[in-house]
């Protein structure tokens, strides 16, 4: 009842801002999870070609942020969505047409040009909502977006086991292309609504504000010292953590544990339902936890997921190393909750009009940068043998991190509610001390 009334009191315009996000979320949950099965057997792509793609889809990523963050600032929050979702539609046509490898990679790179530009959502979001409900709005945006991907997921399983035909598949590819674009017809219209009906009140465009900067571009972001701090936290964390969901944590599984791909389904579904519960949990409370302290938990949290997941490799199978597997996702979901609530906040407390695109673009880029990096690092290490070792090691560095962020000083002692009346004081005094 407490996370309703929290979400209750929520503006209208960020409770519509998570639906649009959270329906969109739902097409690319139905299709992402077929597309190598897609590109394999309906296209008759090999392996290589179609995990290329995927591939791709990082590579793009990690290009796309950045663009999208300076179009964010020099054009505005509508352009850079706008150009990040027809981004995402355009890969989505080029998968439903695509027959040789080199369309197949160039429709995974022009997609995932969109998926790096969708971080300049936080920025649109954080600009139409007051700053006292960024924690509540950050949270409850992940959540219904896990959730809605989800559904998809199961949704695209069951289709896929229903039907092999590939216009049935082609047309899933359209649909989700075309949802891409409706959502960003609403967004604009939403923003339209806003103006429409407040008057204005003499602040300076975002893209305006920039012109006015006498430091521009990403050097002055990466000048911000708590920023880079954050940015380097980050990259560790899904490098170690959050990248390995999907690729160490099921190699580790499937190589060294009795648990089979039936198991692993039940894993990932166990982990949808508890970043829903958890954040529903967390919701009311999160706002009052400070950065340090949330970050330190989101590493202890992942470091006892990786302790649990070595625990499993040591049990024969059955129903308890089920459960134990079970307990791992719920303790991972507690840290991908207090992700969402404390990255996207502190990230645009620090941030201004002028330079909140870049801001988010850069907490944008480490985390596809960690997503990249995180599966090369478990692959190497899986296919070398060294699974155990990769398991306890990750434990080791999410443990000293914990510790290192618990204690440090270089994040704000202020709780998550509060950043956005100090953020800014305090990185200034945080400066003048330097």
């Amino acid at each position: 009842m407490n996370s309703l009334r929290t979400l209750r009191q929520l503006p209208p315009r960020a409770r519509r801002l998570i639906v649009l996000n959270a329906v969109n979320a739902a097409g690319s949950g139905v299709v992402l999870p077929l597309l190598v099965i897609y590109l394999h057997e309906m296209r008759g792509l090999s392996l290589t070609a179609a995990t290329g793609a995927v591939a791709a889809t990082s590579v793009g990523a990690l290009v796309g942020g950045p663009l999208a963050g300076w179009v964010s600032d020099r054009l505005g929050r509508v352009p850079a969505v706008w150009a990040a979702l027809v981004c995402a539609a355009l890969g989505a046509v080029g998968y439903a047409l695509c027959d040789t490898p080199t369309t197949a990679l160039a429709a995974g790179f022009v997609q995932g040009l969109g998926v790096g530009g969708a971080i300049t959502w936080n920025a649109l979001m954080a600009d139409l909502v007051p700053e006292e409900h960024w924690p509540v709005l950050f949270s409850a945006d992940f959540a219904m977006v896990n959730a809605m991907m989800g559904i998809g997921g199961l949704l695209g399983g069951l289709l896929a086991g229903m039907t092999d035909s590939l216009a049935v598949f082609q047309a899933l590819f359209l649909l989700d292309a075309a949802s891409f674009l409706v959502t960003g017809w609403l967004v604009a219209r939403e923003v339209r609504r806003r103006r429409s009906v407040e008057p204005p009140t003499g602040e300076t465009p975002p893209e305006a504000a920039a012109a006015d900067q006498p430091r521009s571009g990403y050097r002055a972001v990466l000048g911000h010292r708590w920023l880079v701090a954050l940015l380097v936290v980050v990259l560790v964390l899904f490098t170690v953590g959050y990248s390995q969901l999907n690729s160490g944590m099921p190699a580790a599984l499937l190589a060294d544990s009795r648990l089979g791909p039936t198991e692993l389904g039940v894993l990932f579904a166990a982990n949808t339902a508890a970043v829903v519960l958890v954040q529903a949990a967390l919701i009311g409370r999160i706002k009052q936890v400070t950065a340090g302290v949330a970050l330190a938990l989101l590493a202890a949290s992942w470091a006892a997921f990786w302790l649990l997941i070595w625990a499993v490799t040591g049990l024969s199978g059955g129903l308890v190393a089920l459960l134990v597997g079970v307990i791992a996702m719920v303790v991972f979901a507690v840290g991908e909750s207090l992700l969402a609530a404390t990255g996207p906040t502190l990230v645009n407390s620090w941030a201004d009009d002028s330079n909140r695109g870049r801001f988010n673009a850069a907490y944008g880029f480490v985390c596809s940068l960690g997503f990249t990096v995180g599966p090369l690092v478990s692959g190497r290490l899986t296919d070398d043998g060294h699974t155990t070792s990769m398991m306890l090691g990750f434990t080791a560095v999410l443990a000293v991190l914990a510790l290192i962020t618990v204690r440090s000083r270089f994040l704000p002692r202020t709780p998550l509610s509060g950043l956005e009346r100090t953020g800014h004081e305090d990185a200034a005094e945080e400066d003048a001390r330097a």
